[in-house]
């Protein structure tokens, strides 16, 4: 069985989630079915049980429904991180999936290490793929960005969570930061330590080689000797003002499934860097249609 996608939303971005699918549409030939989880009104909806505003609760809902329906792993994609070019669909849909049964993984990032976005754990081989492995140290091991899940996993960590955190923290960020952490969020140890991320090099279509291609590496490489000379002759503040005109070129991350790191969304409006990247890379297609989603 290919994973299917679960793409947790509210009911305020609703039309941010449909956009996304678009995306998914346009990126990701023949995806896997979608399902929403946290707004109604839409077909590719899953029953919503709980109080949106819990997004734990409503994504171990939604988990508890796969499950019921025979699914054993899940693609989880926010409604704000679309591929920003052609996903590796044999990757998504067969190697990713067989690779991480195999390694027993809890999740499996699909953004990977290379060039511009360094390795932090150990790396295995699986035929002819060499995925790493992140440390117990790594902060973020449970990822929010697009990732291949254990469903059974993903369920029983969200049940967890929601039994030692108050409601109040039953956010996303919370799942990410605080569950990653061994002692604060106390979920297993095992669990925690089978969390992998993919060689992006070795899992992009050459549309996505090219976001990370010689010329986005000299230009990433130019940025920092660039920031690092503002603070020099601006200090903190020139530094900042600096770092904040240029973020969007830093954000593209490739692999199977490339998006754009910080998402479509940014303090619950649209995210300039992701705009600035669009216009600078000239491709409006990232874009089309972003400004009809309303809030």
């Amino acid at each position: 069985m290919i994973p299917p996608i679960l793409m947790p939303t509210a009911p305020r971005y609703l039309s941010l989630a449909q956009w996304t699918c678009g995306q998914i549409e346009k990126f990701w030939v023949g995806h896997p079915r979608i399902f929403l989880c946290g707004a109604e009104g839409d077909a590719r909806a899953l029953p919503l049980r709980d109080d949106p505003r819990d997004w734990m609760r409503v994504v171990a809902s939604a988990c508890a429904d796969l499950l019921a329906d025979g699914c054993r792993q899940v693609y989880v994609i926010l409604d704000d991180h679309p591929p920003i070019a052609r996903c590796h669909k044999e990757h998504l849909e067969t190697a990713l999936p067989r690779m991480a049964d195999e390694l027993g993984a809890t999740s499996f990032v699909t953004g990977g290490y290379g060039p511009l976005n360094g390795r932090k754990g150990t790396v295995a081989r699986w035929g002819r793929f060499t995925p790493e492995r992140l440390p117990l140290s790594q902060p973020w091991k449970l990822p929010l960005h697009p990732a291949l899940w254990n469903l059974q996993r993903l369920h029983d960590i969200l049940v967890h969570l929601i039994g030692r955190l108050p409601d109040s923290e039953h956010n996303p960020w919370a799942f990410e930061r605080t569950g990653s952490d061994l002692v604060k969020g106390g979920v297993r140890e095992d669990w925690l330590s089978a969390c992998w991320r993919v060689n992006a090099l070795e899992t992009s279509t050459p549309e996505a080689l090219k976001l990370h291609g010689f010329l986005d590496t000299v230009l990433r490489r130019a940025l920092t000797v660039c920031s690092y000379d503002a603070l020099l002759f601006g200090g903190r503040s020139g530094k900042s003002a600096f770092d904040s005109a240029v973020s969007g070129l830093r954000h593209p991350r490739i692999g199977p499934y490339p998006c754009f790191w910080s998402g479509v969304m940014k303090k619950g409006l649209i995210n300039p860097d992701y705009l600035f990247y669009a216009r600078f890379k000239n491709r409006p297609e990232l874009s089309k249609g972003l400004a009809e989603v309303s809030f």
